[in-house]
């Protein structure tokens, strides 16, 4: 009995050490998705982020079952087809979005696609997350091509801003849309531009840079706009792609699912483990090549806790199982 004593024991502190070396990232919330940005950090260096829908890479994940009929009902309803292109279906949707919008801005709302959707058109609630989700679904359910860029303030964690990017057949050009912040980004010549091209310009000569409001009616997240190009300009360095859109896909798995009402980042977590919740491919600059190999080396070691807590717990229980045999086998239980 004594060995399965001490084998128990020693996987417990097993499984304490492994806890113990995520600990400072699991007290706060931006750090938890630096975590989980560490696990979903896939870095290919020849990665092309300039892809267009008919090249787009083979492990970019899509919708691979229907489309939920609540949205694609809601993408009906919005005629979208009668406007001109898939630029102005992208601002249909966007203002459809945006048109209730008066009250508080920027309170997350980290539920299902059906709750965030309904909170968004009642009061304008949600963050740039939950914008950015709801916005993929009814792009998807109109039959647009669509992804989400990221960019963080603090090396790849919480602290950031997501937002979306639709391809537009007639141009043959993706276009961003920020949708949470009801803007839009054109040239001088007011011609929309794409997500790099944005960054590109900011980067260059912002002066040249037009940023446009989408729905004039809907409370804004900026009062000026030098406040958003300062937003914008503070996360030039650290800014990835989302590689995947299957926010339908991933909504309808199992583990995200059962997960899903216990915690945002358990269920992110079981969405992981299923394979469903896409990757991020991080845009390679001189200046963010520091923080990405911390990303990178923070990978391993998010892998190398969940590996030894695995390998802790299945050992605790074998422990424990043996222990309580041999109690068993020697009358211990009298």
């Amino acid at each position: 009995m004594r060995r399965w004593r001490l084998g128990f024991a020693a996987c417990l502190v097993a499984l304490a050490a492994a806890v113990l070396a995520l600990a400072p990232h699991l007290t706060d919330s931006a750090e938890l998705v630096r975590l989980r940005n560490a696990l979903l950090l896939d870095v290919a260096p020849e990665t092309r982020f300039d892809w267009t829908p008919a090249e787009r890479p083979a492990d970019f994940q899509v919708e691979r079952g229907p489309v939920d009929p609540r949205f694609a009902e809601r993408a009906a309803a919005l005629e979208l087809g009668t406007l001109p292109s898939d630029w102005e279906r992208a601002l249909g949707i966007a203002r459809h979005l945006l048109e209730n919008r008066q009250g508080r801005v920027g309170r997350p709302i980290q539920s299902n696609l059906e709750e965030t959707y309904a909170r968004i058109r009642a009061e304008g609630e949600g963050y740039c997350g939950d914008y950015a989700d709801v916005f993929s679904a009814l792009a998807i359910a109109a039959g647009l091509e669509v992804r989400a860029w990221a960019f963080s303030f603090d090396g790849f964690g919480g602290r950031g801003h997501v937002f979306n990017e639709v391809w537009d057949r007639g141009s043959g050009q993706w276009r961003m849309i920020d949708v949470f912040h009801n803007l839009y980004a054109t040239d001088a010549a007011g011609d929309p531009l794409s997500a790099q091209a944005f960054r590109r310009a900011m980067r260059a000569d912002q002066a040249a840079v037009r940023l446009v409001t989408i729905e004039p009616a809907a409370r804004p997240v900026f009062k000026y706009e030098s406040k958003a190009r300062e937003f914008y300009l503070r996360g030039l360095d650290e800014w990835y792609l989302w590689w995947g859109n299957n926010v339908f896909d991933y909504e309808r798995a199992g583990l995200v699912q059962v997960l899903g009402p216990l915690s945002r980042s358990l269920e992110q977590l079981g969405g992981i483990a299923q394979g469903v919740h896409p990757r991020i491919r991080v845009l390679p600059d001189a200046a963010n090549a520091e923080e990405l190999a911390v990303m990178q080396r923070l990978k391993w070691r998010v892998h190398g806790a969940l590996v030894t807590a695995l390998v802790a717990l299945v050992g605790a229980l074998v422990c424990l199982g043996g222990w309580l045999r041999a109690r068993r086998a020697v009358g211990g239980w009298t």
